[in-house]
């Protein structure tokens, strides 16, 4: 694997990897083992395939961005659903991550939120050539950090949850399963970044979708071996992140240290990931000369002020956002422009279906 396809996969896993993954196994409690893992897998291998069907269509339109690229294949009824779902969504998610930022460094008198908008402003103004190495780093050390949460977690033994549990908490949780594996905003950015080579965007998007599947994995085994589905439904009741649970028992403060850093990385990562895609699809829907102090300002600067200034009402929001929006921009467009193809229709449409159960339960 070249130096340059190494920093494609790593930013689609910083992408995809994100703080929610440790809210995971907490949300999936009350389900049991086996139900948890059969949905994990059978909504990866969903995702996976619409990003490779995305990756076909930038390659076949040459489309800049997903904006034009739906406008190609939809119409522009297509256009304006995208637009939509994609910009409600991440606008969204850029807020709730310098939201998460602020809980982070709630403690720290050094304005280090403030050093990060700067910093990040400066990454995107100087592109990905800035962008790709630092990833690797921060990719890195994500994945060390969450090395060591998982080694802590293990040392305890509580009952594993194999049997089956109650499945209406499996449906409530399948758009936070769906939310852990979004990553399609960034394909146009990855093929271009490859030249449009199928075989290393069809690589780098495989290779890196599958970091966040065996993070979800192994938080979810190492979590329901430590756990009891009481802690887990308390947990949930209260909001708290499966390292918050942990610390409460005795000799695992750690275990909050490291679900802190852990968090941070995965956060930086994502938000880095996610200012870049929001940048280039607003760069599609006005223009590819669009400035990119502009661009800077809407994708970081808004979002950090809202973020101080108020951001309860999106937080409250975020999951709905997720299960709904994501779900029109990585399932059910990707696929209606693939049965209009008229390809595979009958399974693209098997799925299709799968993707609306999906938005319809997180509706309900």
């Amino acid at each position: 694997m070249n130096k340059k396809l190494l920093q494609i996969v790593l930013f689609i896993a910083g992408n995809a990897i994100g703080a929610g993954v440790l809210g995971l196994p907490v949300a999936l409690g009350g389900a049991g083992l086996w139900p948890s893992l059969a949905a994990m897998v059978l909504l990866y291998a969903a995702m996976l395939y619409t990003g490779h069907i995305l990756a076909d269509f930038v390659i076949k339109t040459q489309a800049f961005d997903l904006p034009s690229l739906f406008q190609k294949t939809l119409g522009n009824l297509g256009l304006i659903t995208f637009s939509i779902a994609y910009f409600t969504l991440f606008f969204c998610l850029l807020v709730a991550y310098w939201t998460g930022l602020g809980s982070i460094f709630a403690k720290v008198t050094f304005p280090c939120r403030e050093c990060l908008v700067l910093f990040i402003a400066i990454l995107l103004f100087r592109g990905f050539r800035s962008i790709g190495p630092l990833n690797v780093l921060l990719t890195g050390s994500l994945m060390l950090a969450f090395g060591v949460l998982i080694v802590l977690i293990f040392q305890i033994k509580s009952e594993v949850l194999t049997r089956i549990g109650d499945l209406s908490v499996l449906n409530r949780s399948l758009a936070v399963i769906l939310c852990s594996y979004g990553f399609h905003g960034a394909v146009p950015f990855v093929c271009r970044q490859l030249d449009f080579d199928r075989q290393s965007i069809g690589r780098a998007i495989t290779w890196g979708t599958l970091f966040p599947f065996l993070f979800n994995v192994i938080i979810l085994l190492v979590s329901f071996r430590a756990l009891s589905s009481e802690e887990l439904r308390a947990g949930l009741a209260q909001g708290l992140p499966i390292f918050s649970i942990l610390s409460q028992k005795g000799g695992m403060q750690l275990c909050a240290l490291w679900g802190q850093i852990f968090s941070f990385f995965a956060i930086i990562t994502s938000l880095i990931g996610v200012s870049v895609t929001v940048g280039n699809a607003l760069q599609d829907c006005f223009s590819e000369k669009a400035m990119k102090l502009s661009i800077i300002a809407i994708t970081v600067f808004l979002p950090f002020a809202i973020s101080v200034y108020n951001p309860s009402i999106f937080i409250r929001t975020l999951e709905l956002s997720g299960g709904i929006f994501l779900n029109i921009i990585a399932g059910i467009l990707p696929l209606m422009a693939k049965i209009k193809e008229k390809e595979n229709c009958f399974w693209n449409a098997l799925l299709l279906i799968g993707f609306l159960y999906v938005f319809v339960t997180t509706i309900i």
